[in-house]
C-alpha cells in the first residue's frame, strides 16, 4: 500500500478543499504550534476508525466555513485518501453534510463511507470497511503513531499476538495442534475400549489407566503453574535489575530526605520560639511605658504638692469649722501628716508581713510599737474606704470631690508596681535579642536546608529519568522482590523435579499398558496413541520455536535499522522479551518488551528519550519490512512529531537516512523552522535541501484574529 493522495476538506482548521501529493519516500509536513499538524494526523485517524462509531461530529467542521454560510446554505465536510495496494488505484472517502439553519445553529446529516476501488475505466464503489481488507484495524497500529510516547507498541494489548500470528507459522500450527490434541484422546479412548476386552490382565489395565489420568492431570497443572513462576522470577530478575541501577541514588535521596526534615523539625521548633507580637505587647504588656521613670517622678512630685495643700487645707477648715475630734488631733501635730491610703495597702500589709518598715529600714517585730503603729495606719486606711455616714450628715466636706484622692491613690499604685516597669527595657531588649538570635538560627538551618536540597536535585537529576517516589519505593521494595524471586526459582526447582518425575510415572504407566497390549488386538491402538502422543509434543515445540524465530528475525532487522538510524552515536543492541501480563480486562496475555543490551548482555536501563525514540522506530521499520516480505507489499508508516526530544545535529542524520530507506514514511514535525530577524518563523531552507522526498509547509493564514477561532485557516505550500 502507497499513498498516492490526501484530501482535506473543511475539517477544522483545512477550510475548503486543500491536497497533499505524496511520494513513495520521505513526506515532511513541516508546521508550528497550531499550523494544523495535529489535524491532519486526527483526520487521517477519523478517515481509516471503520468501527462505525464517531461518524458525524460538528467539533470536525471547520470554524470559518460553518460562520461564512447564509441561512440554509451547506457544505461538506470530507477526508480522502488515494492509494496503490496490490496493483489496484483506490480512494477511502469519508464524509458528512453541514446546513446553517435560520437560528444559526448547524446541523449534520448524509453521513458516507465507501471505498472507491479502479478497475481499468469501471470505478467499483463498495463499503469503507472494506478497507479492513488491504490494511486490518490492528495492522493500523504499526502505521499510525502520534507522538515519541506511542512508538513502543509491542507494549500495546494484542500487538504481538498480531504479529505472531500473521508474521509466524504459529497460526498454522494451531489447527494441526488442536487436531493432534483431539486425536490423542480419541486414540487413547479408543485404546482403553479395546483393552477393557481383555480380562485376564484388567487390573493391571485399571491401574496404568489410573496413573495416566492421574499423572496427566498433574502435568497439566505443573505446566500452568510453572508458566506463572517463570514469568514472575523474570519479572523480580527485571525489577532487581533495574533496582541495582538506582540503589546507590534511592540510599543517599533516603538519608538527604532524613537531615531535610531533621533541619525542618529545627526550623519548626525555633520559629514556634520566636514572639515578635510588638503592637499587642505596648499595650498587653505595657510595654509603652518603657522610659516612663522620670515621667512617674515628676507626676509623684507634683501630686504629692497637690496632696499636701489638700490635706492642709482640710486640716484648716475642720480647725475653723470646730470639729472637736479633728482640732484636738491637729493640735496634737506640729506637720501635716501623710493621708492614710500612703504608704498604699499592698506596701503596708508587705512591711507587716516581713517585720520591717520599708520607709526608714527599722525592723519592726510582730506586736512590736512600730509594728503595731503601721497595723494601726492599715486598719485607718481600711475604715477609710468605709463611708461614715454619721460624719457626712454632720461635717460638711471641704471638698466635694475626691479627684487629688484618686489621683494620690494612682501614684501609690503607680510606685508599687514602678519596679517592674523599670525592668521594661531589659524584658524588650532581651526578648528582641532573643528573637534575632532564633532568627539567626533560623537562616543557618535554611542554608543548610538549600544545601540538602541541592544535593537532592543532583541525585533526581542523575537518577535516569527515575522519580522520587520511584527511587524511595526501590528501598521499600527490594526485601520484597528478592524474596519473590528466590520463592519463584525454589518453587520453579520442586515443579521441574515434579514435573520429571510425573513424566517418568506417565511413561511407565503408557510402556505397561503398551506391553500388556501386546500381541492382543489393543496392540495397534497403543501404536497409534504413542505415535499421536510424539506428534503433539513436536506441534507444541515447533510453535514455540516458530514463535522464537519471529523475535529472532526482528530484533536482527531492528539492529540492522538502528545501524543506518542512529549512525556515529551510541546504539546497543535491541533485545525482545516476552512476558506475560494482564491486560485492561484482567486476563493474561503475552506481551513483548523491548529493551537495549550493552555489549556485555548487561541490560541499558532508561536510556535517554532520543536513543529511546531511535530504536523504537527500529523497531517498527523492522515490522514494516517483515509485512512487506510477507504481504509482497509495502505499508506506509505515519510519525507526528517523532523527533522532538532530538538534537539539530541528530535530526539532519536522522532524515537524512529516512530519505534514502526504500520506504514511505510521512512525518509532521515542527522541525526545519527558525526565527528571522524579525521573530517570524520561516523553514531552513540549508537543511531542506539536503532531505530528498516530498516537503510541504503549513501554516495559519494572516491575518487573522487569536481570540477568534472562526479566523484561522490553514494554507498548505509544496516546497519541494
Amino acid at each position: 500500500m502507497i499513498i498516492n493522495k490526501i484530501e482535506i476538506d473543511n475539517f477544522r482548521s483545512y477550510y475548503g478543499h486543500n491536497s497533499f501529493e505524496l511520494t513513495n519516500g520521505l513526506n515532511l509536513i513541516i508546521g508550528s504550534n497550531g499550523d494544523g499538524k495535529t489535524t491532519f494526523y486526527e483526520a487521517l485517524e477519523w478517515l481509516t476508525k471503520t468501527d462505525g462509531s464517531n461518524k458525524m461530529d460538528t467539533k470536525f467542521i471547520s470554524k470559518k466555513r460553518s460562520e461564512e454560510l447564509f441561512p440554509n446554505e451547506s457544505d461538506n465536510v470530507r477526508v480522502a485518501m488515494t492509494y496503490e495496494h496490490k496493483g489496484k488505484i483506490k480512494t477511502l472517502e469519508k464524509m458528512f453534510h453541514f446546513t446553517k439553519a435560520l437560528d444559526e445553529e448547524i446541523g449534520v446529516s448524509n453521513y458516507s463511507f465507501i471505498l472507491i476501488t479502479g478497475n481499468g475505466v469501471e470505478r467499483i464503489v463498495s463499503d469503507g470497511k472494506d478497507f479492513n481488507n488491504d490494511v486490518p484495524a490492528e495492522r493500523l497500529k504499526f502505521i499510525m503513531f502520534k507522538g515519541e510516547d506511542r512508538l513502543d507498541v509491542l507494549q500495546q494489548s494484542n500487538s504481538l499476538k498480531y504479529l505472531i500470528d500473521d508474521f509466524s507459522e504459529v497460526r498454522d500450527f494451531d489447527s494441526y495442534y488442536s487436531f493432534m490434541k483431539y486425536a490423542t484422546v480419541q486414540a487413547y479412548n479408543n485404546l482403553e475400549k479395546v483393552q477393557k476386552l481383555d480380562k485376564k490382565n484388567t487390573a493391571e489395565i485399571n491401574k496404568n489407566q489410573r496413573t495416566i489420568e492421574y499423572e496427566t492431570g498433574i502435568l497439566a497443572d505443573i505446566d500452568k503453574e510453572l508458566k506463572i513462576k517463570e514469568n514472575e522470577a523474570r519479572t523480580s530478575d527485571s525489577l532487581l535489575r533495574n533496582l541495582e541501577q538506582s540503589k546507590e541514588s534511592s540510599k543517599l535521596l533516603s538519608a538527604v530526605n532524613r537531615r531535610i526534615q531533621s533541619f525542618i523539625n529545627k526550623r519548626t521548633e525555633k520559629a514556634g520560639y520566636i514572639k515578635e507580637d510588638y503592637t499587642i505587647n505596648l499595650l498587653d504588656d505595657m510595654w509603652i511605658l518603657v522610659g516612663f521613670e522620670k515621667i512617674a517622678e515628676e507626676y509623684s512630685a507634683k501630686i504629692s504638692e497637690v496632696d499636701r495643700k489638700r490635706r492642709k487645707l482640710e486640716r484648716d477648715y475642720y480647725a475653723t469649722a470646730g470639729a472637736e475630734r479633728l482640732i484636738k488631733k491637729a493640735q496634737k501635730t506640729t506637720f501635716v501628716p501623710l493621708p492614710v491610703h500612703i504608704p498604699g495597702q499592698k506596701i503596708m500589709q508587705e512591711m507587716l508581713d516581713d517585720e520591717v518598715c520599708k520607709i526608714c529600714g527599722r525592723p519592726a517585730a510582730k506586736h512590736s510599737e512600730p509594728w503595731e503603729f503601721m497595723l494601726r495606719r492599715l486598719e485607718e486606711y481600711n475604715e477609710s474606704l468605709r463611708v461614715n455616714e454619721s460624719e457626712e450628715e454632720n461635717i460638711e466636706p471641704f471638698y466635694q470631690n475626691d479627684y487629688i484622692v484618686e489621683l494620690q491613690k494612682r501614684e501609690t499604685t503607680l510606685n508599687d508596681n514602678l519596679s517592674s516597669i523599670t525592668k521594661l527595657r531589659r524584658v524588650i531588649s532581651d526578648r528582641i535579642a532573643l528573637n534575632n538570635r532564633l532568627h539567626d538560627d533560623i537562616k543557618k538551618i535554611e542554608a543548610n536546608l538549600e544545601i540538602e536540597y541541592q544535593q537532592k536535585r543532583r541525585i533526581l537529576a542523575q537518577a535516569d529519568g527515575l522519580t522520587e517516589e520511584q527511587l524511595l519505593n526501590n528501598l521499600d521494595n527490594i526485601e520484597k522482590w528478592t524474596k519473590d524471586k528466590s520463592n519463584a526459582e525454589d518453587r520453579i526447582k520442586t515443579l521441574k523435579h515434579q514435573r520429571e518425575q510425573s513424566r517418568e510415572k506417565l511413561e511407565e504407566a503408557q510402556n505397561a499398558l503398551n506391553k500388556l497390549a501386546k500381541g492382543t488386538p489393543a496392540d495397534i491402538y497403543a501404536q497409534i496413541h504413542s505415535i499421536f502422543c510424539h506428534i503433539s509434543e513436536a506441534f507444541s515445540s515447533a510453535k514455540e520455536s516458530n514463535k522464537q524465530n519471529l523475535i529472532t528475525k526482528i530484533e536482527d532487522e531492528s539492529n540492522s535499522f538502528m545501524e543506518k538510524l542512529n549512525v556515529n552515536d551510541f546504539k546497543g543492541t535491541i533485545r525482545i522479551n516476552l512476558v506475560n501480563k494482564q491486560n485492561k480486562n484482567g486476563e493474561k496475555e503475552e506481551q513483548g518488551q523491548a529493551f537495549l543490551m550493552n555489549n556485555d548482555e548487561v541490560r541499558i536501563y532508561n536510556p535517554n528519550t532520543a536513543l529511546t525514540t531511535t530504536y523504537l522506530m527500529s523497531i517498527l521499520f523492522a515490522i514494516g519490512k517483515l509485512s512487506s516480505e510477507r504481504d509482497k507489499t509495502e505499508f506506509p508508516l505515519l510519525f507526528d512529531a517523532p523527533t522532538s526530544s532530538f538534537t539539530e545535529a541528530k535530526e539532519n542524520e536522522f532524515f537524512k537516512v529516512i530519505s534514502k530507506l526504500e520506504k514511505q514514511v510521512i512525518i509532521v514535525t515542527k522541525s526545519f523552522l527558525r526565527e528571522d530577524k524579525s521573530g517570524e518563523l520561516i523553514l531552513d531552507m540549508s537543511r531542506i535541501k539536503n532531505i530528498d522526498g516530498y516537503v510541504y509547509r503549513i501554516e495559519k493564514k494572516k491575518p487573522f484574529d487569536d481570540k477568534k477561532l472562526g479566523t484561522i485557516q490553514t494554507l498548505i505550500t509544496q516546497i519541494k
